[in-house]
């Protein structure tokens, strides 16, 4: 819930946010990007997330207390955050490379879950492993949620170690890491079993069906105004605040695409206070926040500092 900061205007906890596991994610910034809008036009009711995407930013008004509307393009997207704010089963289930690409032809939630959890870099195209890896991960996947004795003993088979009971992603995770470490596998003769061991380091598709799980176990969520449409499209209400997190001109492409001049001038034309997410935009935007961060969920560079700059279109509340 917001506060009443020293100067007037109000302030949140800058801390990690609940969200759809989503490429270009905000669940690190959401907070400090709430923060520059209060300095910049103070408080209000409502605000319209009109890119959703994994719902980061959206979470974070939820929890200072604000009216959210959630719109999302992308309907097996905006129908699997329907999905998790309805308390759906969230199914833990392995996917194959060739079940992936069947789904992700759909527009239900299903596909949004494989679009989110099992692309690889959440870019919603490409499986989340190569050809080689996905028998590993796959029995990865097996002892942790299937609890399978079969799967256990053939990896004990493949790398030549007894394994001890996995109860969690952590625990199988952390097991791995600490035998990369260990001297012996430095081994030449061993160097190949110190690959696979590497390989099986994360299971990433079960991290990021745990922070749906997460998600869904957020009180604040069930009060989430869910949309699917263009933002353009998206009727907006007196007084209330837009957000923008639009795919960035010039970066890695989205499933759906947009007319980047067409959108900054919708921005000019609102009556409405519009505030944008991007790195670059028209000179008449003035920019109200740069904030540093480490990419995250990104297909290209995990490692990758960035500055994300939050653009504002000069206009106040119209009540």
């Amino acid at each position: 819930m917001r506060q009443q900061g020293l100067f007037g205007h109000p302030v949140v906890e800058e801390n990690e946010v609940e969200c759809i596991p989503y490429m270009g994610s905000k669940r690190k910034i959401a907070n400090s990007l709430l923060n520059a809008i209060y300095r910049t036009v103070g408080d209000f009711d409502k605000i319209y997330d009109l890119f959703g995407g994994g719902g980061a930013f959206s979470v974070a008004a939820l929890k200072a207390g604000h009216n959210v509307v959630y719109n999302e393009y992308n309907p097996a997207i905006a129908d699997l955050m329907r999905h998790v704010m309805t308390g759906g089963e969230i199914p833990k289930t392995w996917i194959s490379r060739e079940r992936f690409f069947e789904l992700i032809k759909g527009s239900d939630w299903r596909a949004g879950l494989a679009l989110c959890c099992w692309s690889f870099g959440n870019n919603q195209k490409s499986y989340l492993f190569g050809c080689e890896v996905e028998p590993l991960k796959k029995l990865g996947h097996e002892i942790v949620v299937d609890s399978s004795d079969t799967a256990k003993k053939e990896l004990e088979t493949l790398l030549n170690m007894p394994l001890p009971d996995f109860k969690s992603r952590e625990q199988f995770s952390s097991f791995f890491r600490k035998m990369n470490n260990r001297l012996d596998l430095q081994q030449l003769e061993r160097l190949q079993q110190l690959e696979r061991l590497q390989q099986l380091e994360q299971l990433e598709q079960l991290e990021r069906l745990e922070q749906l799980e997460q998600l869904q176990q957020l009180e604040q969520l069930e009060q989430l105004e869910i949309k699917n449409a263009s933002y353009s499209e998206v009727s907006i209400a007196p007084g209330a605040v837009i957000y923008c997190d639009p795919p960035y001109q010039g970066t890695v492409k989205y499933k759906a695409e947009i007319d980047h001049a067409a959108f900054w001038q919708w921005c000019r034309n609102q009556s409405a206070p519009v505030f944008i997410s991007e790195y670059d935009a028209p000179a008449d935007f003035k920019v109200v926040a740069e904030i540093q961060h480490r990419s995250t969920l990104s297909s290209a560079n995990n490692a990758k500092t960035t500055t994300e700059r939050l653009f504002w279109n000069g206009k106040y509340q119209n009540m």
